[in-house]
Protein backbone atom coordinates (compact mmCIF):
# COMPACT_ATOMS: atom_id res chain seq x y z
CA UNK A 1 0.00 0.00 0.00
CA UNK A 2 1.02 3.45 -0.64
CA UNK A 3 2.82 4.70 2.67
CA UNK A 4 1.09 8.06 1.42
CA UNK A 5 -2.11 6.66 1.88
CA UNK A 6 -1.33 5.07 5.19
CA UNK A 7 -0.19 7.94 6.86
CA UNK A 8 -3.35 10.16 5.05
CA UNK A 9 -5.83 7.45 6.39
CA UNK A 10 -4.17 7.22 10.12
CA UNK A 11 -4.07 11.09 10.43
CA UNK A 12 -7.95 11.33 8.93
CA UNK A 13 -9.20 8.30 11.80
CA UNK A 14 -6.96 10.37 14.68
CA UNK A 15 -9.29 13.11 13.49
CA UNK A 16 -11.98 11.11 13.65
CA UNK A 17 -11.14 9.82 16.96
CA UNK A 18 -10.61 13.43 18.20
CA UNK A 19 -13.80 14.96 17.17
CA UNK A 20 -15.23 12.69 19.95
CA UNK A 21 -13.31 13.95 22.70
CA UNK A 22 -15.55 17.19 23.39
CA UNK A 23 -18.38 14.42 23.87
CA UNK A 24 -16.25 12.37 26.94
CA UNK A 25 -15.39 15.84 28.29
CA UNK A 26 -19.28 16.89 28.72
CA UNK A 27 -19.88 13.71 30.07
CA UNK A 28 -17.23 13.64 32.43
CA UNK A 29 -17.67 17.34 34.03
CA UNK A 30 -21.17 16.72 33.82
CA UNK A 31 -21.04 13.40 36.00
CA UNK A 32 -18.27 14.33 38.30
CA UNK A 33 -17.92 17.90 39.01
CA UNK A 34 -14.03 18.23 38.04
CA UNK A 35 -12.38 21.42 36.58
CA UNK A 36 -10.78 21.36 33.19
CA UNK A 37 -7.13 21.49 34.85
CA UNK A 38 -8.34 18.28 37.12
CA UNK A 39 -9.46 16.65 33.90
CA UNK A 40 -6.22 17.38 31.54
CA UNK A 41 -4.48 16.06 34.51
CA UNK A 42 -5.89 12.47 35.28
CA UNK A 43 -6.22 12.02 31.24
CA UNK A 44 -2.46 12.71 30.68
CA UNK A 45 -1.31 10.46 33.98
CA UNK A 46 -3.49 7.89 32.70
CA UNK A 47 -2.46 7.90 28.96
CA UNK A 48 1.26 8.10 30.24
CA UNK A 49 0.47 4.18 31.95
CA UNK A 50 -1.29 2.72 29.25
CA UNK A 51 1.17 3.82 26.59
CA UNK A 52 4.82 3.24 28.47
CA UNK A 53 3.35 -0.19 29.84
CA UNK A 54 2.45 -1.07 26.00
CA UNK A 55 5.98 -0.10 25.10
CA UNK A 56 7.12 -1.95 27.77
CA UNK A 57 5.34 -5.33 26.37
CA UNK A 58 6.44 -4.88 22.93
CA UNK A 59 10.09 -3.90 22.35
CA UNK A 60 11.97 -4.13 26.12
CA UNK A 61 14.80 -3.28 24.39
CA UNK A 62 14.40 -0.15 22.63
CA UNK A 63 12.94 1.83 26.06
CA UNK A 64 16.25 3.89 26.29
CA UNK A 65 16.17 7.52 24.98
CA UNK A 66 19.24 9.14 23.22
CA UNK A 67 20.84 12.39 25.32
CA UNK A 68 20.42 14.28 22.54
CA UNK A 69 16.81 13.34 21.64
CA UNK A 70 16.00 14.30 25.70
CA UNK A 71 15.18 18.16 24.46
CA UNK A 72 12.70 17.13 21.81
CA UNK A 73 11.06 15.01 24.57
CA UNK A 74 10.68 17.94 27.27
CA UNK A 75 9.54 20.22 24.66
CA UNK A 76 6.74 17.88 23.21
CA UNK A 77 5.23 17.10 26.54
CA UNK A 78 5.70 21.19 28.05
CA UNK A 79 3.81 21.67 25.20
CA UNK A 80 0.93 19.02 25.57
CA UNK A 81 0.60 19.90 29.12
CA UNK A 82 0.26 23.99 28.17
CA UNK A 83 -2.08 22.63 24.94
CA UNK A 84 -4.49 21.25 27.88
CA UNK A 85 -4.76 23.98 29.69
CA UNK A 86 -5.00 27.04 27.91
CA UNK A 87 -7.43 25.03 25.56
CA UNK A 88 -9.80 24.33 28.58
CA UNK A 89 -8.94 27.86 29.84
CA UNK A 90 -9.86 29.45 26.58
CA UNK A 91 -13.27 27.62 25.97
CA UNK A 92 -13.71 29.14 29.68
CA UNK A 93 -13.41 32.37 28.21
CA UNK A 94 -14.33 32.66 25.07
CA UNK A 95 -16.86 29.65 24.32
CA UNK A 96 -16.21 26.78 22.67
CA UNK A 97 -16.79 27.63 19.02
CA UNK A 98 -13.90 30.77 19.10
CA UNK A 99 -11.49 28.18 20.49
CA UNK A 100 -11.91 26.32 17.70
CA UNK A 101 -11.89 28.59 15.16
CA UNK A 102 -8.52 29.69 16.84
CA UNK A 103 -7.13 26.48 17.47
CA UNK A 104 -7.83 26.20 13.20
CA UNK A 105 -4.54 28.71 13.01
CA UNK A 106 -2.51 25.56 14.15
CA UNK A 107 -1.42 24.77 10.44
CA UNK A 108 -0.39 27.55 9.10
CA UNK A 109 2.45 27.53 12.71
CA UNK A 110 3.10 24.47 11.41
CA UNK A 111 4.05 24.84 7.79
CA UNK A 112 6.03 27.67 9.08
CA UNK A 113 7.93 26.10 11.31
CA UNK A 114 8.36 22.63 8.87
CA UNK A 115 9.63 25.29 5.89
CA UNK A 116 12.63 26.42 8.69
CA UNK A 117 12.61 23.12 10.34
CA UNK A 118 12.57 20.30 7.50
CA UNK A 119 12.91 22.37 4.25
CA UNK A 120 9.38 21.02 3.67
CA UNK A 121 8.13 23.34 0.06
CA UNK A 122 5.03 25.26 0.77
CA UNK A 123 3.88 24.79 -2.99
CA UNK A 124 0.88 25.63 -4.04
CA UNK A 125 -1.77 23.14 -1.86
CA UNK A 126 -1.11 24.24 1.76
CA UNK A 127 -1.57 27.88 1.64
CA UNK A 128 -4.77 27.11 -0.58
CA UNK A 129 -5.85 24.58 1.62
CA UNK A 130 -5.18 26.46 5.06
CA UNK A 131 -7.18 29.13 3.95
CA UNK A 132 -10.15 26.95 2.48
CA UNK A 133 -10.48 25.23 5.57
CA UNK A 134 -9.51 28.20 8.29
CA UNK A 135 -12.49 29.97 6.17
CA UNK A 136 -14.79 26.76 6.61
CA UNK A 137 -14.23 25.95 9.82
CA UNK A 138 -15.00 29.70 10.63
CA UNK A 139 -18.63 29.07 9.13
CA UNK A 140 -19.10 25.36 10.32
CA UNK A 141 -18.53 26.91 14.02
CA UNK A 142 -21.12 29.48 13.75
CA UNK A 143 -18.68 31.97 15.36
CA UNK A 144 -20.04 35.96 15.98
CA UNK A 145 -17.51 38.15 17.17
CA UNK A 146 -19.85 39.20 19.49
CA UNK A 147 -19.44 35.75 20.98
CA UNK A 148 -16.32 36.82 22.41
CA UNK A 149 -16.88 37.49 26.48
CA UNK A 150 -13.76 38.78 27.77
CA UNK A 151 -12.33 40.96 25.30
CA UNK A 152 -8.07 41.12 24.77
CA UNK A 153 -7.73 38.71 27.20
CA UNK A 154 -10.04 36.21 25.75
CA UNK A 155 -7.88 36.55 22.98
CA UNK A 156 -4.77 36.59 24.16
CA UNK A 157 -5.11 33.04 25.84
CA UNK A 158 -7.34 31.79 22.63
CA UNK A 159 -3.89 32.44 20.47
CA UNK A 160 -1.83 29.90 22.68
CA UNK A 161 -3.57 27.33 21.47
CA UNK A 162 -2.72 26.99 18.19
CA UNK A 163 0.76 27.48 19.02
CA UNK A 164 0.87 24.82 21.84
CA UNK A 165 -0.71 22.60 19.51
CA UNK A 166 1.62 23.28 16.75
CA UNK A 167 4.84 22.85 19.39
CA UNK A 168 4.10 19.19 20.58
CA UNK A 169 2.91 18.10 16.51
CA UNK A 170 6.35 19.72 15.56
CA UNK A 171 8.53 18.20 18.62
CA UNK A 172 6.40 14.85 17.74
CA UNK A 173 7.66 15.02 14.07
CA UNK A 174 11.36 15.21 15.33
CA UNK A 175 11.20 11.66 17.68
CA UNK A 176 8.67 9.60 15.79
CA UNK A 177 10.61 7.81 13.60
CA UNK A 178 13.40 6.81 15.79
CA UNK A 179 11.13 5.99 18.62
CA UNK A 180 7.64 5.04 17.30
CA UNK A 181 4.25 6.63 17.92
CA UNK A 182 3.21 4.71 21.16
CA UNK A 183 6.71 4.88 23.28
CA UNK A 184 6.98 8.91 22.25
CA UNK A 185 3.54 9.77 23.32
CA UNK A 186 3.93 7.37 26.52
CA UNK A 187 7.27 9.50 27.55
CA UNK A 188 5.37 12.46 26.42
CA UNK A 189 2.30 12.14 27.90
CA UNK A 190 4.12 11.77 31.41
CA UNK A 191 6.12 14.83 31.16
CA UNK A 192 2.93 17.14 30.54
CA UNK A 193 1.40 15.14 33.61
CA UNK A 194 3.90 16.60 35.71
CA UNK A 195 3.61 19.87 34.14
CA UNK A 196 -0.40 19.45 35.52
CA UNK A 197 0.37 17.93 38.92
CA UNK A 198 2.07 21.48 40.39
CA UNK A 199 -2.28 22.93 39.64
CA UNK A 200 -4.08 19.95 41.00
CA UNK A 201 -3.83 21.13 44.82
CA UNK A 202 -5.54 24.45 43.25
CA UNK A 203 -8.39 23.18 41.26
CA UNK A 204 -10.93 20.88 41.75
CA UNK A 205 -10.80 17.06 41.84
CA UNK A 206 -14.13 14.92 40.66
CA UNK A 207 -16.13 13.19 43.32
CA UNK A 208 -19.46 11.31 43.38
CA UNK A 209 -18.32 8.97 40.68
CA UNK A 210 -21.14 7.22 38.79
CA UNK A 211 -20.67 4.48 35.78
CA UNK A 212 -21.31 7.37 33.14
CA UNK A 213 -18.28 8.72 34.61
CA UNK A 214 -16.29 5.63 34.32
CA UNK A 215 -17.38 4.55 30.76
CA UNK A 216 -16.94 8.22 29.34
CA UNK A 217 -13.14 8.66 30.92
CA UNK A 218 -12.71 5.10 29.64
CA UNK A 219 -13.66 6.57 25.89
CA UNK A 220 -11.46 9.69 26.38
CA UNK A 221 -8.37 7.69 27.11
CA UNK A 222 -9.12 4.86 24.90
CA UNK A 223 -10.20 6.25 21.76
CA UNK A 224 -9.86 10.11 22.10
CA UNK A 225 -6.77 9.94 23.60
CA UNK A 226 -4.44 6.90 23.14
CA UNK A 227 -6.15 6.13 19.70
CA UNK A 228 -6.11 9.28 17.91
CA UNK A 229 -2.90 10.39 19.26
CA UNK A 230 -0.93 7.23 18.18
CA UNK A 231 -2.60 7.51 14.66
CA UNK A 232 -1.56 10.84 14.25
CA UNK A 233 1.80 10.44 15.38
CA UNK A 234 1.74 7.17 12.96
CA UNK A 235 0.80 9.04 10.47
CA UNK A 236 3.56 11.88 10.76
CA UNK A 237 6.02 9.24 10.07
CA UNK A 238 4.94 8.77 6.62
CA UNK A 239 3.26 11.94 5.43
CA UNK A 240 4.60 15.57 6.43
CA UNK A 241 3.75 17.93 9.34
CA UNK A 242 2.51 20.27 7.39
CA UNK A 243 0.31 18.42 5.47
CA UNK A 244 -0.93 16.34 8.56
CA UNK A 245 -1.92 19.58 10.58
CA UNK A 246 -4.62 20.48 7.51
CA UNK A 247 -5.70 17.24 7.18
CA UNK A 248 -6.56 16.86 10.85
CA UNK A 249 -8.79 19.81 10.81
CA UNK A 250 -11.02 17.77 9.23
CA UNK A 251 -12.03 16.81 13.36
CA UNK A 252 -14.06 20.10 13.29
CA UNK A 253 -16.81 18.18 10.79
CA UNK A 254 -16.70 15.04 12.60
CA UNK A 255 -17.51 16.88 15.88
CA UNK A 256 -20.18 18.47 14.68
CA UNK A 257 -21.33 15.65 12.96
CA UNK A 258 -21.38 13.31 16.46
CA UNK A 259 -22.78 16.65 17.86
CA UNK A 260 -25.26 16.26 15.82
CA UNK A 261 -26.47 12.59 16.21
CA UNK A 262 -25.27 12.02 20.26
CA UNK A 263 -26.63 15.65 21.06
CA UNK A 264 -29.59 16.44 18.64
CA UNK A 265 -27.65 19.60 17.57
CA UNK A 266 -28.27 20.84 13.90
CA UNK A 267 -25.66 22.33 11.32
CA UNK A 268 -27.36 25.44 9.69
CA UNK A 269 -27.14 26.40 6.13
CA UNK A 270 -23.92 28.39 6.51
CA UNK A 271 -22.64 25.84 8.97
CA UNK A 272 -23.16 22.85 6.52
CA UNK A 273 -21.40 25.37 3.57
CA UNK A 274 -18.87 25.79 5.93
CA UNK A 275 -18.11 21.67 6.67
CA UNK A 276 -18.05 21.07 2.98
CA UNK A 277 -15.10 23.95 3.02
CA UNK A 278 -13.73 22.06 5.12
CA UNK A 279 -13.79 18.19 3.38
CA UNK A 280 -12.99 20.13 -0.02
CA UNK A 281 -9.99 21.67 1.43
CA UNK A 282 -8.70 18.02 3.24
CA UNK A 283 -9.70 16.45 -0.28
CA UNK A 284 -7.41 18.93 -2.43
CA UNK A 285 -4.51 18.25 -0.28
CA UNK A 286 -4.67 15.06 -0.27
CA UNK A 287 -5.11 14.55 -3.92
CA UNK A 288 -2.68 17.60 -5.03
CA UNK A 289 0.20 16.77 -2.91
CA UNK A 290 -0.51 14.04 -0.02
CA UNK A 291 -1.02 10.94 -2.29
CA UNK A 292 1.31 11.85 -5.28
CA UNK A 293 4.21 12.75 -3.47
CA UNK A 294 7.04 10.65 -2.75
CA UNK A 295 7.31 9.20 0.44
CA UNK A 296 8.96 9.86 3.51
CA UNK A 297 12.30 7.97 4.95
CA UNK A 298 12.36 7.32 8.69
CA UNK A 299 15.99 8.64 9.55
CA UNK A 300 16.45 5.28 11.89
CA UNK A 301 14.26 2.72 10.81
CA UNK A 302 15.40 0.54 13.70
CA UNK A 303 13.11 1.86 15.81
CA UNK A 304 10.37 2.03 13.85
CA UNK A 305 7.08 0.40 14.75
Amino acid sequence: MNPNLIGFSAVFAAAAAWGMSGIFVTYIVDASGCSSVSLAFWRDLTTCIVLLLWSALRRRHQLSIQKSDWIWFILMGVCLGLFHIFYNQSVLLNGASVTTVEQAAMPAFVTLAALYLWKEPLGRAKPFSIIVIFVGTLLASGVNPSDMKSGMSGLAVGLTVPVFYAGWTICGKQIVSRYGPVYSLGVAFGIASMVLLFLQPFTKQPSGLSMVFFLSFTGLIGLSTVGAFTLYMAGLKHIQAGIASIIVMSEILFAGCYAWFLLGERFSSVQLAGAILVMLGVGWLSWYQGLNKKPEVASNPKFSS
